[in-house]
């Protein structure tokens, strides 16, 4: 099968490796990164002036049976509506799906409305309504910002909530969805979603924060821990798709939308039962370059066969993959760019390649916030977190830093 990833970050080069090792594909990965042009290998034929910047010529001359569109971007501007209607087999959401997924509050309501587990939620529409908030309900609580910079925020007391509604609102119109903040086990669920078939991957528990030891829900991941028999167990993911994912979905193909593609879930496991608190649009960097570690099966054929109606049964390493990012030393804040990046020669581990480059004599370079992820697989969780921290000793920045408790936490 001939098959085209869209993309250039660490899920798209995780996912080439996938697909190239899990199933007799060609794969091509556009415009992808460092690490994805090792796939032209398995490619019988290169189209002529084969160019991987140039992602619609390689389409036309490449002929794939599949396009699989991984970069959001791209999905919000409609690509996948456009190559759907020139004929391809396209793995990603449309337009109108995707809208819908982003638009938070309208899912949070349609799930609110149809009794499907959601974490409450209202609308502030204006700076008085938002500090009569403030004074009923206690901190914390969750604000995401529905219009304008569409910024997340977790105040953890009444002052911090405040100042950043009075910045909210005073930078001019806008509405703040809030919603209570869920204690409990979060976690993160993949699937495949063809209509209201729901196909979950693996769930996999992010840490967030770039400080050791730090939970920080509204900070990007910082490492990711996935397993078969971890703490978030399979009867947790089928509980997620069974009690959450399908209701939704069937919901919102009644009322015209069909989501086809790849979707994240966020989840929080409390003491009253699941709860939905966030989804996406396609996958997450650091919990795909784990999870695509364990997965034994070939997802193209998997969404094949979802699509034709057929039974998919996906197979899974009963191992654990843990992932460590390798972030610019002054991230979140600013990114770093043409640090050189130096590796020993005995290095052992999976790297994906995410803000990255090479550079003159191909010396590999930062061009980013979270720059590489690392990832180790091993039979325990101590022994994975032990191996992943090697191969992160073994790469030397003088621009980058990484956490060392990855994983360390967890029961």
């Amino acid at each position: 099968m001939k098959i085209i990833v869209i993309g250039e970050n660490a899920k798209e080069q995780a996912l080439g490796s996938l697909l190239e090792c899990r199933g007799s594909n060609e794969v091509l990965v556009v415009p992808g990164n460092p690490g994805t042009v090792q796939f032209e290998q398995s490619v019988e034929e290169l189209p002529d002036n084969y160019n991987p910047e140039d992602i619609f010529g390689t389409l036309v001359e490449f002929e794939p049976d599949l396009v699989i569109l991984c970069d959001e971007d791209l999905i919000r501007k409609g690509w996948g509506d456009s190559l759907s209607s020139r004929g391809w087999n396209v793995l990603a959401p449309d337009i109108k799906a995707c809208h819908m997924i982003d638009d938070k509050p309208l899912w949070a309501k349609i799930m609110q409305e149809n009794d499907i587990p959601v974490a409450d939620f209202r609308m502030l529409n204006t700076i008085e309504e938002a500090r009569k908030f403030v004074e009923e309900f206690p901190c914390p609580f969750v604000l995401k910002e529905v219009e304008g910079e569409k910024r997340f925020a977790i105040p953890y007391n009444e002052d911090e909530a405040l100042d950043l509604l009075e910045e909210w609102f005073g930078n001019g119109h806008t509405r703040v969805m809030v919603s209570e903040f869920k204690e409990g086990r979060r976690f993160n669920l993949p699937v495949m979603v063809y209509k209201a078939r729901v196909v979950p991957l693996l769930p996999y528990i992010v840490m967030r924060g770039i400080y050791e030891h730090e939970d920080d829900p509204q900070a990007k991941g910082m490492g990711a821990v996935c397993s078969a028999r971890g703490p978030i167990s399979h009867e947790h993911a089928q509980e997620a798709v069974e009690r959450i994912m399908v209701p939704f979905f069937k919901v919102i193909q009644k009322r015209g939308v069909d989501y086809n593609g790849l979707l994240t879930g966020e989840f929080v496991l409390t003491d009253h039962g699941l709860v939905c608190v966030n989804m996406k649009p396609g996958l997450s960097e650091t919990g795909a370059v784990s999870y695509l570690q364990l997965l034994r099966s070939d997802l193209a054929k998997a969404w094949f066969d979802l699509q034709e109606g057929k039974p998919v049964n996906l197979e899974w390493r009963p191992k654990v993959a843990v992932s460590v990012v390798l972030a610019g030393k002054d991230y979140p804040q600013t990114d770093s760019h043409d640090a050189p990046i130096v590796m020993d020669e005995d290095f052992e581990g999976i790297i994906n390649y995410n803000h990255a480059k090479v550079g003159e004599n191909g010396r590999i370079l930062t061009d980013g916030g979270r720059v590489l992820i690392l990832t180790r697989v091993d039979e325990t969780l101590a022994g994975a977190c032990a191996k992943v921290q090697e191969s992160a000793d073994a790469i030397h920045c003088s621009d980058l830093i990484h956490r060392s408790d990855i994983g360390q936490d967890l029961d």
